[in-house]
């Protein structure tokens, strides 16, 4: 079993609209008819978030939890904000030859018997 430590870092989608990186699935320029169709189709459904306001819509970021949001930024600066998310907690100068993932190991190679103990498993929304 091993357990899994992703750190949180947001990003900004609009003024008043940030979510977490890790749960972005998929960027599309709304330059792409599958973007501009989803965004309608979402619209007509009540569940698209509208990070644009007034202004037109750039790029749709899909979560994976299914959520769509519309946003008023360029796929490539969403990807230029997510980028220095990454490296601004990192203190060397080249950010992306670092980790971005620690993976503990947490089998217990030689059990004890007598003080054995059921454990919880660790529940996640990742299948």
């Amino acid at each position: 079993m091993y357990l899994y430590q992703i750190p949180l870092r947001y990003v900004k989608l609009s003024e008043d609209v940030a979510v977490c990186a890790t749960r972005i699935v998929a960027i599309m320029s709304t330059a792409a008819h599958q973007a501009r169709e989803t965004i309608k189709t979402e619209k007509r459904n009540g569940t698209l978030i509208n990070a644009c306001g007034r202004k037109p819509a750039e790029s749709a970021v899909f979560l994976d939890n299914g959520t769509v949001i519309a946003s008023p930024l360029t796929v490539n600066r969403i990807l230029g904000a997510i980028e220095r998310s990454n490296a601004k907690q990192v203190k060397s100068i080249q950010a992306n030859e670092t980790r971005r993932l620690k993976v503990y190991e947490a089998i217990d190679e030689s059990p004890d018997e007598e003080n054995d103990q059921e454990w919880a498993e660790i529940s996640t929304d990742l299948e």
